[in-house]
């Protein structure tokens, strides 16, 4: 999750961070937030790239640029990132619905405000539509079934786009998955998304494909249990929805 957090008060920019993290520890504890903050909306858009972030926290009230201002913005360039409002007024709430915002939090707001702003800006819908960018292809998460090493390319297998390869170093690719629990490392040059697969067979993971990716036998114990703790970890969340 790639959020950004845009306000002039430095205090209001750590409340938003504590808040979030907070959440991000209770309802999926393993995976943390990738946070950035802003203290105007000039500043933001200088940095904005398109489709880059998944959730953008926006205060109202700021000098130069507005949150308003600053939303209609991101909007005429990016459809999809999850804007929230933070204001001290209710004012602007009908304009809020010109760039679809999906949130607002009116200061001053407690940590079960923020989790209730959360849920309802459908967190997982926006995780469930994370990406990563590998050279100029943009790869959803929830397509690849795993990654691994052939000669001097990267390769991610994914279930309808085939074999992607990419002439990067495996461990930069390997590198941009790290954040995400559910790709486990498999053997030096292979990485399994847990999340794909249905079981492990003997010295295989099956995939829910009915394609299988193998192991070496001295890996079987710590991979039964990295992907027993993923899938406990999973249950937990579900669970918390």
């Amino acid at each position: 999750m790639r959020a950004a957090i845009i306000d002039d008060m430095d205090l209001c920019r750590e409340d938003l961070r504590n808040c979030l993290d907070r959440y991000w520890n209770e309802h999926y504890a393993g995976e943390a937030p990738d946070a950035a903050e802003f203290s105007s909306g000039e500043e933001f858009l200088s940095h904005f790239t398109p489709q880059a972030w998944d959730i953008i926290f926006i205060d109202q009230y700021m000098p130069g640029l507005s949150g308003i201002e600053t939303a209609r913005a991101i909007r005429e360039r990016d459809a999809l990132a999850a804007l929230v409002f933070v204001t001290t007024s209710v004012g602007h709430a009908v304009e809020s619905y010109g760039v679809r915002a999906c949130g607002y939090l009116v200061k001053p707001y407690g940590y079960e405000d923020f989790a209730r702003t959360m849920d309802l800006a459908g967190v997982e819908k926006i995780r469930g539509a994370r990406a990563i960018r590998v050279e100029r292809e943009k790869v959803l998460l929830r397509e690849i079934l795993w990654c691994d090493r052939d000669a001097h390319y990267s390769q991610v297998h994914t279930d309808g786009r085939g074999v992607l390869r990419f002439r990067l170093p495996f461990g930069e690719l390997s590198g941009l998955l790290a954040p995400f629990p559910q790709f486990l490392p498999c053997y030096k040059g292979c990485v399994v998304n847990a999340e794909r697969a249905v079981t492990i067979d003997g010295l295989d993971f099956v995939m829910d494909t009915g394609e299988k990716v193998p192991f070496a036998r001295r890996e079987k114990k710590r991979l039964e249990e990295l992907y027993s703790s993923y899938l406990f970890q999973r249950e937990r969340e579900e669970a918390l929805l």
